[in-house]
């Protein structure tokens, strides 16, 4: 119902949708406690960007040093008589185990349920045309069960587990200001050391703890009571969702409308995932391949002294070979649940040393071609051809030798001459980030034999080490260094669904064998290296690193469960369909979701089955990305098509592809001071802080959103503190009240009329 000063003055409470309730004759006793704490732990959220978790220990659910109840209604200070008291609650946010700074500090706490400050005047900007439905909480009998309270405790544990890893409170700190450290891998994870080299400063949880928490999340994730209950409340979700926009669809086409100087195409938007090999369209890429033939034919370009024309010659190719078709880079059905033959289509004509000339970093030329293709897609974004956009694209580094980073490092810096953009490969329209391909059994098999050593950790000494040394003396390596300052974050990548062994605690130095890992045993010793690595460009002052792994594309769903508590946010995310507890866990920690239907379209789900629009209807933070345009999109500028093609196939508004474009900034690595020019000054305290002529969004659809995740976040907590029924019983009174009232002002009002069927159950 509309939120105007009449209403709350009959009722205080945010009230749910009629139901059957008992009359009641008499009035109760006062308001106990528990509803005192339950409407301010609401209040609390719905007002201020606290954390959650510390908020939760604030109500009154037994601890002793939970604060006393609220003076009752209309006596608060400075408090107006009608003024909505459960939104009033101040609450002061609390100190984290380590402070971040606003230029890329690190800080693992977490962001809580957006929601603006209700105004000290109590009016909302266009107060009249904001409506809203918020009905979420079904206060009938058996509202609240058994199952429910234990569901509920699973989730509190899950959460925890994920502020243990990913929040950081696992982690256990000693660094000083002392100039000397030094570094060392110890059982696949780097120590830090300072000048006694004795005590590791930076210490993680092991693999013995990840592998016992890993296990119970799979473990509570799956028990009926937790299924169903996730699954009831996602349901609920989905209702609100098309009661919202039913009810309010065409106040928000208004409010955006009303929007003036701005629409989608001047918004930013971030293509969060997006591979570099593979970010030239197919038009482009054969453009500039046919262009290089013609001018530089005799360039030589592979080790043996051949020339560009001579590769081309050899293989039976010329001019006429140069079209989109003949290359056969463009997905088909031939990759459809094929990974194999899906990065096949990397390698035009299927001859892999095209790829090595044009595609990468390490060749006779040092990467020019690539280079200079990538400063073309760069340019096409630098000049918002269409509309506003930046990227966050993908570079490799697989681990394979340590000189790795360096050639990258080289190859990013190096102020190229030729091609139409001279100059390094970077741009303020494009945040780099690299991704690890998990390549154990190749690394296994090279020069087997020769190395019996060689062991996993040797792998992760080949990932780790050049960029830990790059930190501690970047006078030594001045081009990892700086490197690391145009990076935003790591990703793992590959098959997921390719056979692998089960996760255990072996240690990275007697892993030999040369089947897989498991995905999440892998994911962990990342997530470690990351965690340490990140501590140390804290205490210098330096940028930070995400891990934003593949994870839920195919495969097992519980490689879900290993991101949820290790990661901070995914690229993907199409299994968590079939996990109904992991999607409501990602939904209450809103964890970033950056989804592709048409890479999923050809290789594992097709479109009309995709679950990205159920998804972004119940609230998960979800936006989209291109993944690989050169084989995935007809047009040169990919992500407009994705944009494009979702609000066809998924019937979205314009107010729906605005929320998933603001998704999109906010999940992105870029720097603090862009952020806020493309969300709003105060985005940091919510969505409904963000500016709306800035995102397109509308307040009606930020404010809704936010309402209904502080309720879920209310619900969880209230049941799973075993206040359930208690407070139950009193919010069913306050309905009858409310539904009693509203039932006087119908029959005050109704004119004479015929008589109707049920007209006394008015």
């Amino acid at each position: 119902g509309n939120s105007d000063s009449e209403e709350k003055k009959t009722n205080r409470y945010i009230q749910p949708a009629m139901s059957e309730s008992r009359d009641y004759d008499e009035e109760p006793a006062p308001i106990t406690n528990i509803v005192r704490a339950s409407a301010s732990f609401l209040g609390s959220l719905l007002q201020s960007n606290d954390n959650l978790s510390d908020l939760a220990s604030r109500i009154n659910l037994g601890q002793t040093n939970a604060p006393p109840p609220n003076p009752a209604v209309g006596e608060e200070e400075g408090v107006e008589e009608g003024t909505d008291v459960l939104l009033c609650q101040e609450v002061k946010r609390p100190e984290s185990p380590m402070k971040g700074s606003d230029n890329g500090g690190y800080s693992r706490t977490y962001r809580d349920p957006p929601a603006r400050e209700r105004p000290k005047d109590d009016i909302w900007p266009e107060r009249d045309a904001l409506s809203f439905t918020r009905s979420l909480v079904f206060y009938g009998t058996g509202a609240i069960t058994t199952e429910h309270e234990e569901a509920c405790h699973s989730i509190m544990e899950a959460r925890a587990m994920r502020e243990k890893y990913q929040g950081g409170r696992g982690t256990v700190l000693n660094l000083t200001n002392e100039s000397e450290q030094s570094c060392q891998i110890v059982h696949g994870v780097f120590e830090i050391f300072g000048a006694d080299k004795k005590k590791n400063l930076v210490q993680v949880p092991n693999i013995e703890n990840f592998v016992k928490d890993y296990r119970r999340i799979v473990e509570i994730t799956s028990t009926g009571a937790m299924r169903s209950f996730c699954y009831q409340r996602l349901q609920m979700l989905d209702s609100a969702f098309q009661m919202h926009v039913t009810a309010n669809g065409s106040v928000e086409n208004e409010a955006q409308s009303n929007l003036l100087g701005t629409d989608f195409y001047r918004t930013m938007k971030i293509d969060n995932h997006i591979h570099l090999a593979a970010a030239a369209s197919a038009n482009q890429f054969v453009n500039f391949v046919a262009n290089k033939l013609k001018t530089e034919g005799d360039t030589v370009v592979m080790e043996d002294g051949q020339t560009l024309r001579e590769v081309f010659s050899a293989a039976g190719l010329g001019a006429d070979h140069l079209t989109i078709d003949a290359f056969n880079v463009l997905a088909d059905y031939s990759v459809y649940q094929r990974f194999d033959n899906f990065n096949g289509k990397y390698s035009p004509f299927r001859l892999a040393q095209i790829r090595k000339i044009f595609l990468k970093v390490e060749n006779v030329i040092d990467g020019r071609y690539f280079a200079e293709l990538t400063k073309l897609v760069l340019a096409r974004l630098e000049q918002s051809k269409g509309h506003n956009s930046a990227a966050e694209m993908r570079l490799s580094i697989y681990g394979m030798d340590k000189s790795e980073w360096y050639n990258l490092a080289k190859w990013v810096l190096n102020d190229w001459k030729g091609g139409d953009h001279p100059g390094p490969v970077l741009s303020t329209h494009n945040r780099w980030m690299v991704q690890v391909p998990r390549l154990w059994r190749i690394f296994c098999m090279k020069g087997k034999g020769q190395d019996p050593s060689k062991s996993f950790e040797v792998m992760l000494d080949n990932l780790f080490g050049p960029i830990f040394e790059a930190t501690l003396y970047p006078d030594k390596h001045p081009e990892v260094a700086e490197l690391l300052k145009h990076m935003v974050g790591f990703d793992s990548v590959d098959d997921e669904g390719a056979a692998e062994a089960p996760c255990s605690c072996t240690k990275p130095s007697e892993w030999k064998s040369e089947q897989n890992p498991a995905y999440a045993w892998q994911l962990y010793y990342l997530w470690a290296n990351i965690e340490v690595l990140n501590r140390l460009r804290v205490s210098k002052g330096l940028n930070t690193l995400a891990f934003r792994p593949h994870a839920g594309e195919t495969g097992d769903a519980m490689h879900l469960a290993a991101t949820y508590i290790l990661a901070d946010s995914i690229n993907h995310g199409v299994n968590l369909d079939k996990q109904v507890s992991l999607q409501y866990l990602y939904y209450l920690d809103q964890v970033g979701m950056s989804m592709s239907p048409l890479s999923n379209n050809f290789l594992f789900r097709k479109i009309k089955s995709n679950p990205f629009p159920k998804m972004f209807k119940r609230g998960l933070n979800v936006t989209l990305s291109t993944d690989d345009p050169l084989l995935f999109h007809m047009s040169n500028d990919a992500l407009l098509e994705e944009y494009s093609v979702a609000r066809a196939s998924f019937d979205l508004s314009m107010t729906d592809i605005s929320e998933i474009a603001r998704n999109s900034v906010l999940q992105s690595g870029f720097e603090d001071e862009l952020k806020r020019e493309w969300l709003g000054e105060d985005y940091k305290k919510g969505i409904t802080f963000c500016d709306e002529v800035k995102t397109h969004v509308p307040l009606i659809r930020a404010k809704f959103r936010a309402e209904h995740l502080a309720l879920e976040h209310m619900l969880v907590n209230l049941t799973g503190a075993d206040k359930g029924h208690e407070v139950l019983k009193e919010m069913m009174y306050h309905f009858g009240k409310a539904r009693d009232a509203h039932r006087n002002i119908l029959k005050t009002n109704l004119p004479d009329c015929n008589p109707f069927p049920e007209q006394n159950q008015l």
